[in-house]
This record gives structure tokens, sequence and C-alpha cells, in this order.
């Protein structure tokens, strides 16, 4: 996703999908522009997807 939004026009919506795992990915990829993330297995593979994603956006939060 960080060598492709290199090559894209500023003026293309970039949605980063699969392979985001961590909260720190998603902050690095917003710096290189992206502004969408698919995000599916990370939830999947946990008893509580809801619970977990609560706890992704806290953590996301607090890197800003």
């Amino acid at each position: 996703s960080f060598q492709l939004a290199e090559q894209l026009p500023q003026s293309v919506l970039l949605v980063s999908e699969s392979g985001i795992s961590d909260p720190e990915t998603v902050k690095r990829l917003r710096t290189a522009g992206y502004r969408g993330f698919l995000i599916g297995e990370t939830f999947m593979k946990t008893e509580n997807p809801g619970d977990t994603l609560k706890d992704f956006i806290t953590q996301l939060n607090l890197l800003q």
C-alpha cells in the first residue's frame, strides 16, 4: 500500500485492503494518504469481534 500510494494521483480516495492487524499500521497508512481501511481477519479470529474492534479503535485514538 505504501509504494502504491506514491504512484497514484492525489485526487483519488486511497483504501488499503488486507494485511492490517494493528492500529499503528492504520496510523502509518493515514500519514501516507489513505482514508479507508478494510480490516477483517483480525476481528474474525477473535471470540468477540465487537470488543476487539472497540479496543482497536481506542488504541488508534490514543496514537493520534
